[in-house]
């Protein structure tokens, strides 16, 4: 690039016509106005693999820490031999003995929990080695380099799991690890937070800089999304407890005047709003805890309330696994399948405050302080304003000094932020400190583990009934009424299960509510009794079957009772499920949420799409407060399904992709993928034709330019065009770019990081047949990106024909980011040199709704201003076009 200032820059031709009977010249301009990021200043991120980070004065940032907090700067080699040190060892022991707990807790905060994601995109394979390879090689390498396809080896409770899982090559592995790999995705700079001072000093620092920042928690990311070279790094596994203090839960029990005002810290807001949701609790957990950290506090909580009175209080919604982080986890939606979820919603609606710094520097809290109440099958109401406020000393360690106030900064927009960052994905919005989220009122647990269950059946005969238990169990999920239960019964259990190998649990809320799933199982195989028989099942099998092998489900206190750890160096934390692995969980898998009315119009569609995430349907899509960026997927989903990659073909997409999901607008492809557990290679159809699949023999390049990014088949185009706006407004200089998230596959120029390419926009997502912009004037030959104007010289006769006048770089035309793209034509008044009123039409290229074009003139100059990213003025008159702030 010529120019560090932009991330890319205008191509702008001024084309000369020349009317037939004057000799004066009318100029005419065209031009591609180019939305995406752009900044202000030379130090914007993509120039940050550019920067000297051993130059910079990091001792004035050590010297405003706090005196707990850690700064380690290190170079690239230098962190790669930390991971080799730090990491390596954890992933050679037996896949049984393997922790996250054992990796989160390394002094040099760069461990993930999946090898593979120390390296970018997860793809942990030399470019310099293997340039051009595509995904189907890749993964053909990978996979068969480590023992089998991922997910085969990586749950324990596979029957076909290795006895140690070790690579099969390892001289393959040893070669990822090599210090000079440019694949390495480990940060510059490595900051342990204690104080939200030390992150509102972080950020001001990256700010100066130019820097990125890159934001984990436990590194429990299947795309790498928490972890980024080039960036300050800011690990907040050391930042203040909050769950883990045991005074975090606050009972709710004062009476609340509804019309009273609010404090100026928000203090009172957390109870006000989860009275009105008619919850009497809440808890407080800190940026850096995880779910082990916050189970335990609801659990040692209770049993403290159990000593007094004989029964426990709250439970709360959370994670299956306790390395999971609650902020992560609940920011890409929260799949509280072992936790209630179906009754009581996602992890998404337990938020009710939060505080977190801002891009900007800025520390804020906020949260609801007006809402309504919904129709009669919303579980909570609607919320109409959220109200912020900023952190006025953060310098200050003790939180009882704290103080609060409205922010000097009007442009922060708190609705915005709530609906982004529930649902919107985490690493991307800022650093949250802590949140607070509601507790609900204590149900005890039914656990019906189905292997167990049917242990009295022959081996032989799983493949006969297996078919009509998975059948069964998507109906209870999706379509209980069609089984003879009913929805509010079926609700208030959530279910976990492993595929096409059998073993689904059930988790169940309340006194005897497994008994609508026993009863119903019963009748249900007496209707099919014949149908067993004739498969070959003898009558005692189909006895035996019908009754769960005269088995009841298991009552048990808590969900976090039945996952912690009974001995070794982790005794007493939550299980780490699955342990560390070599690749992402989901390298080779697309997670797709497979809606409900799917299930409920074909009965047998289980028999394809096998059950693992049961925490959607029920009350989910009822769960909402209507301010929230959760894909459409998630709230109207049966189950989430994981599928090789090599299923999604055409004819999924043709025959059974338009059944599931509604296609019928070319504007708005549809999300289906989960955002939790997304895999660092899934992609939707093809751009141009959404009913041909994004091939694997295709580079990830070649497959990033034309297919459906992982963003949109997530969020689905409407949703991901308004979290883009959102995104472009909280953090205009993509400080927070983390892979996968949103506006990280905008247009770019991506520096060394990146291996000194350019990414390439992606087209409109529209299928074929529909209406495109208009195509691409003949120009000649292709110039680079600059910020230099051309101009050519044509005659016409008459009026101009601006029809096919149309100019502008081929690599902009089409698309900005992964956005479909609104042409519009404004025109714009001017004098010209001869004080003669004529006009000039400016073809801008602008996201639909979201920012307005701002004209005016004086003498001879035009200046046309996208306002929103206010990337250029261009001057037309004696002198040349040109592009400034």
């Amino acid at each position: 690039m010529q120019s560090k200032k932009f991330a890319f820059a205008l191509s702008v031709i001024i084309i000369k016509t020349k009317r037939s009977s004057t000799a004066n010249y009318n100029f005419k301009m065209f031009s591609l106005l180019a939305v995406a990021t752009i900044s202000a200043t030379a130090s914007t991120v993509n120039a940050a693999a550019a920067i000297d980070w051993t130059s910079l004065p990091w001792d004035d940032l050590s010297a405003q820490l706090s005196p707990s907090a850690t700064l380690i700067t290190s170079n690239p080699d230098a962190q790669a031999a930390t991971f080799n040190t730090e990491c390596i060892p954890e992933m050679q022991k037996p896949i049984t003995e393997r922790s996250n707990h054992n990796l989160i807790n390394q002094p040099g905060g760069v461990c993930m929990d999946q090898l593979a994601c120390g390296f970018h995109e997860c793809n942990p394979l030399n470019p310099e080695t293997y340039k051009d390879i595509t995904v189907e090689e890749r993964l053909a390498l990978l996979t068969g380099s480590l023992n089998g396809t991922v997910l085969d080896y990586q749950l324990p409770k596979y029957d076909t799991a290795p006895a140690d899982n070790l690579p099969t090559n390892q001289s393959m592995v040893d070669g990822w690890l090599e210090a000079d790999n440019p694949s390495w995705n480990l940060p510059n700079v490595v900051l342990f937070p204690v104080t939200a001072g030390d992150i509102v000093d972080a950020i001001a620092f990256a700010k100066t800089h130019g820097l990125e920042v890159s934001v984990k928690n436990s590194g429990h990311s299947y795309t790498g999304a928490s972890m980024k070279r080039n960036t300050l790094h800011v690990n907040m596994n050391q930042y203040t407890k909050y769950a883990d203090t045991g005074t975090a839960i606050v009972d709710c029990i004062e009476t609340i005047d509804e019309g009273a005002a609010f404090q100026s810290d928000l203090s009172d807001q957390p109870c006000r709003l989860a009275k009105a949701r008619g919850k009497n609790g809440v808890i407080r957990v800190g940026g850096g805890e995880n779910f082990d950290k916050f189970y335990r506090a609801v659990k040692s909580f209770n049993e403290a309330y159990k000593n007094e009175t004989g029964s426990y209080k709250y439970y709360n919604a959370g994670g299956g696994a306790g390395t999971v982080s609650p902020m992560g986890w609940t920011f890409q939606g929260g799949l509280a399948w072992a936790t209630n979820s179906r009754r009581i919603g996602l992890g998404v609606d337990q938020v009710i405050r939060v505080d977190m710094v801002l891009p900007n520097g800025e520390h804020v809290r906020f949260g609801p302080t007006a809402w309504e109440k919904q129709g009669e099958k919303f579980v909570y109401p609607k919320t109409t304003e959220v109200t912020g406020v900023c952190h006025q000393n953060p310098q200050e360690e003790d939180e009882s000094k704290w103080m609060w106030a409205a922010c000097e900064d009007d442009n922060i927009n708190f609705d915005d932020l709530w609906y982004a960052l529930r649902g919107g994905g985490g690493g991307t919005w800022g650093i949250v400190t802590s949140m607070v989220l509601q507790l609900h009122d204590y149900l005890p647990l039914e656990l019906g583990e189905s292997v167990s269950y049917f242990d009295c059946i022959p081996e032989e005969a799983l493949p006969l009934y297996k078919p009509y238990f998975d059948r069964f169990f998507a109906a209870f999920l999706s379509n209980p009424l069609s089984i003879g239960i009913t929805e509010d019964e079926a609700s208030r259990c959530g279910a976990f299960g492993l595929g096409d190998i059998f073993g689904s649990d059930l988790f169940c809320y309340g006194e005897n509510t497994s008994e609508p799933f026993i009863r119903g199982w019963f009748r249900y195989v007496g209707s099919i009794n014949q149908t067993l028989i004739d498969a070959g099942l003898n009558e005692t099998t189909v006895k035996n079957l019908a009754s769960l092998c005269g088995k009841e489900f298991n009552k048990v206190d808590d969900y976090a009772g039945i996952v912690i750890i009974p001995d070794g160096p982790n005794e007493g934390k939550l299980v780490d499920a699955p342990p560390p692995s070599y690749l992402s969980t989901t390298e080779t898998v697309v997670n797709m949420i497979v809606p409900a009315q799917y299930f409920a119009n074909n009965p047998n569609a289980s028999d394809t799409f096998k059950l693992f995430y049961g925490a959607f349907g029920g009350n989910v899509p009822y769960a909402t407060d209507q301010a929230n960026a959760l894909s459409e997927a998630h709230r109207l989903g049966g189950y989430m399904v994981f599928l090789d990659h090599n299923f999604f073909d055409e004819s999924f997409y043709t025959d059974i992709f338009p059944d599931m999901f509604d296609t019928s607008d070319p504007e708005n492809f549809p999300g289906f993928v989960g955002s939790n557990h997304a895999g660092p290679n899934t992609r939707g159809p093809l751009k141009e034709d959404w009913t041909k699949p994004c091939p694997l023999d295709w580079t990830t390049a070649e497959r990033d330019e034309k297919c459906i990014s992982l963003q949109e088949a997530i969020w689905g185009t409407k949703t991901l065009a308004r979290l883009e706006k959102i995104k472009e407004e909280v953090d205009p200089n993509y400080m927070f770019d983390c892979y996968g998230c949103v506006g990280n596959n905008r247009i770019k120029t991506v520096g060394t990081a990146e291996h000194e390419e350019t990414t390439k926009p992606t087209e409109t997502t529209k299928p074929a047949g529909t209406t495109e912009p208009p195509e691409t004037s003949e120009t000649g030959e292709t110039t680079e990106l600059s910020d230099t104007t051309a101009e050519t010289e044509t005659e016409t006769d008459g009026e101009d024909d601006l029809s096919n006048a149309f100019i502008s770089h081929p690599k902009l035309l089409n698309s900005v980011g992964n956005r479909k793209l609104d042409w519009k034509w404004i025109d714009v008044d001017f004098l010209d040199d001869g004080n003669t009123n004529d006009r000039a039409t400016t073809a801008a290229n602008v996201w639909p709704s979201q920012h307005n074009v701002m004209t005016e003139h004086a003498g001879s100059r035009c200046r046309g201003l996208i306002t929103h990213h206010s990337i250029t003025i261009l001057t037309l008159g004696s002198s040349r076009s040109k592009i400034s702030r």
